[in-house]
Order: C-alpha cells, then structure tokens, then sequence
C-alpha cells in the first residue's frame, strides 16, 4: 500500500515575521496590564486551557508555556487574516478577531459565558481589546515590512559577481602563457591572474592614452 503523503501548507513569510513581532509583544503588553489593574496577581498563577492543558499564562513571553506560545501565535494569524480582509475597515476587522477567539476557546469551560458574546453585544471594554489586535497587527506588518526593505536594500549594495565566457582556445593560450611565466619567475602563475593583469594594463593604457588625445586638443 502506497504511503500517504502529507499536505503541505505554503508558509507566508510576510505572515511569519507579523506573527512573531506581534505574539510575544502582544502577551507582554497584556500581562503588563494585568498586574496593573489587578496587582493582587502579581506571582499568582492564572490557569488557562491550552493545547488540549492548563497552564499558566501569568508569565512573561519568554517562560511562557510552550502551547500557550502556540495558542498566541494562532490569535496572531487570526489577526493578519482579518487585518487582510478589512485591512481600511478597523471595526470589521475587529469583529473578525472576535468571531476567531470564539472559535479558539470555544472548549474553555475556565472563561466567562459573556465573552462568547457576539461583537455588537459587547462592552466597549472588550471590544477595545479586539481593536487592540488590529492596531497591533498593522503596527507589527508595518515595522516588519520596514525591516524586510532594509534587508533588500542592503543586499542590493553587496557587490554582484559576474561570470566571464573565455574560448576554449584563447584559454589553452593563457595556461600555456601563465606555464611559461611561472618556469621564467620560479613562482606559480595561474591563468586567471595572467587575464586579470592583462586587462589591468589594458585599461591602465587605454587611460593613458586617452588622457594625452584630451591634453593635445587644448
């Protein structure tokens, strides 16, 4: 029986490099509001479902759990994928990143009923938190898109190397002449620095020369 072969999903890189700069920023953002509003929290663990566990989300991004990392890069692609629908509509958006963090959490027995909520049936409260990942969002493809322009445009200054076609026969010609002057000097001449002289003094002399014509039409 043949094996199956696994479906391959093309990975956006635009997508990627948003998700990475919005996930980690994102949670430290909200942490850091959480201790500031509810300092009682402070060190006290906050148990969330995660990948099918609870784990502790009160961390910072980078002791997080590694299915609570996960479960916020999926809310980060959820959040590109409405910022790329609505990307001149906010509120639209918005409700786009509602309606994917109900189907994410659909299983978590541990959250409010009313955050299940439909958009418009919200309080102003949470619907700014779902503004916040679209702002967010634009923020983060917007300071990646600057960063990936800066990296083309350096890569556009590094010098290019070109490929030069030599004849067969005008090659034997250099390794037989490169041959000769290596036995008349006792040093080993190769070829390619024999043509990169040759066209040194060729360039050397057509300057020269170029310069005397300029000097005689004075």
């Amino acid at each position: 029986m043949a094996a199956l072969k696994k479906k391959q999903t093309k990975v956006d890189p635009r997508m990627e490099a948003a998700v990475d700069y919005f996930a980690g920023r994102s949670h430290d953002a909200w942490r850091k509001q959480l201790l500031k509003t509810n300092p009682e929290q402070k060190g006290k663990p906050r148990m969330r479902q995660r990948g099918g566990i609870m784990v502790d989300i009160n961390q910072p991004w980078s002791k997080l759990h590694a299915n609570a990392k996960a479960d916020n890069k999926n809310a980060a692609r959820d959040a590109y994928a409405a910022v790329m629908k609505f990307p001149n509509d906010r509120e639209a958006a918005a409700i786009e990143v509602h309606k994917a963090w109900i189907a994410r959490n659909k299983h978590d027995k541990s959250l409010d009923k009313a955050l299940f909520k439909p958009y418009a049936q919200l309080s102003e409260v949470e619907k700014d938190k779902d503004r916040a990942h679209v702002d967010n969002m634009k923020k983060a493809i917007a300071a990646t898109r600057k960063s990936a322009n800066v990296a083309t445009a350096r890569k556009a200054k590094t010098p290019a190397f070109k490929t030069v076609r030599i004849e067969a026969k005008h090659w034997a010609k250099l390794e037989a002449a490169a041959t000769k002057l290596s036995k008349l000097t006792g040093r080993a001449v190769a070829p390619e620095a024999l043509l990169t002289a040759g066209l040194e003094a060729i360039v050397a002399v057509s300057g020269a020369v170029a310069a005397e014509a300029k000097s005689k039409k004075r």
